[in-house]
């Protein structure tokens, strides 16, 4: 099969709203539509697919693409490179912390009053600090994750879990989390930097996801019933610096 060629960027109304749809052409039978990471719309449609019929499927399909566009919002923001430098602002559990760097035999990373204290042989080795502040972010969040997974499946009987999936915690660029086939919860480490309740939805986001892999309509509303709410809480993500 040939691969889909571009036609056109047309746009359609969707929510109030003007949304840029791109469109390509394939020998496929049926539309395909997919938000890309940078929330772009992309329409793959038949050949014989007039734009009256590619654009009835858009609109009868709203509820799930501007789902997926708040989805993506949600993406952690490319933030300037850090220069790992002692009065930089660093995030954690939603509250920001200067950077101190001090001469210490031992390396080592402590929370003192509103500071990350960084101490090491040599506090002009940026790379070295920028690896004790990974490595303690990834020890510190693989423990918040689990106490409050722990926490959200005693307090909420509507998850039906009687025990913690298996967590995964590392850096990731596209997502805060995701719940693979398996049952497995992978969690992005810069989570961690959020606030609490935020950190809590995105658990239990990726919990419901374990009885609904798809962000279908009984996803959303099991959701609704487990954490009532919750779009404050997205809605803080979206605006929150990481």
């Amino acid at each position: 099969m040939s691969p889909p060629r571009v036609e056109c960027c047309r746009t359609v109304r969707l929510g109030g709203e003007e949304i840029e749809y791109e469109l390509r052409r394939s020998p496929r039978r049926t539309l395909g539509i997919t938000v890309t990471y940078r929330g772009e719309l992309r329409v793959t449609a038949p050949k014989a697919a007039t734009t009256d019929q590619i654009e009835r499927t858009l609109r009868r399909r709203k509820p799930w693409i501007l789902r997926q566009m708040r989805e993506t919002a949600a993406l952690p923001a490319e933030m300037p490179e850090k220069e790992w430098v002692s009065g930089e602002t660093h995030w954690y559990l939603g509250r920001q912390y200067r950077l101190r760097i001090r001469t210490a035999d031992v390396p080592n990373v402590r929370l003192i009053g509103r500071y990350f204290e960084v101490v090491l042989p040599d506090p002009s080795d940026r790379r070295k600090v920028r690896e004790l502040m990974a490595r303690w972010y990834l020890v510190r969040a693989r423990d918040v994750f689990e106490r409050r997974i722990a926490r959200l499946i005693h307090s909420l009987p509507r998850l039906g879990l009687d025990s913690a999936p298996p967590l995964i915690v590392r850096s990731i660029k596209l997502r805060w989390g995701s719940c693979s086939p398996a049952g497995r919860i992978l969690m992005n480490v810069d989570a961690v930097k959020l606030p609490a309740g935020c950190i809590d939805y995105l658990l239990i986001h990726e919990l419901c996801h374990l009885r609904h892999p798809r962000h279908d309509r009984a996803f959303w509303r099991h959701l609704d019933r487990c954490m009532p709410g919750w779009e404050a809480h997205r809605r803080r993500i979206d605006r929150a610096s990481t």
